[in-house]
């Protein structure tokens, strides 16, 4: 049985002008979250297992690694004096050996700041 013409007419002006619900799903956030969270942590998860063979487990405990972004490691540093000792350590040789055993993005050099170093566990 044919379809009546005036009845694919309404159905076709329902389609356009009643509204659509909304989409409440975080699919569009997926690659944001790749971008942004998965792909930074599974690098830094690399680069932490590194940092903790090089850098001697005292000094390692009042350090956080905070990010990698175009070639530099920023690091966070509980203390001034702490901060020192690290860059005493880094000059002395670790940077190169970071460097060399590191296989993600390259570390340019590493940037040291005085903050906060929370340890999540």
């Amino acid at each position: 049985m044919a379809k009546d013409p005036y009845q694919s007419h309404l159905d076709g002006l329902r389609e356009r002008r009643n509204r659509k619900d909304p989409d409440l799903s975080l699919g569009f956030m997926v690659g944001q979250f790749k971008r942004e969270v998965q792909k930074p942590f599974e690098q830094l998860g690399e680069l932490a297992e590194i940092w903790g063979e090089l850098v001697p487990e005292e000094l390692a405990a009042h350090t956080r690694l905070a990010g990698l972004t175009r070639g530099v490691l920023r690091v966070v540093v509980g203390s001034s004096g702490r901060l020192y000792e690290l860059d005493r350590l880094l000059r002395s040789g670790v940077f190169d050996d970071l460097v060399t055993r590191h296989k993600g993005k390259a570390i340019r050099r590493v940037e040291l700041k005085i903050g906060n170093v929370k340890h999540e566990g």
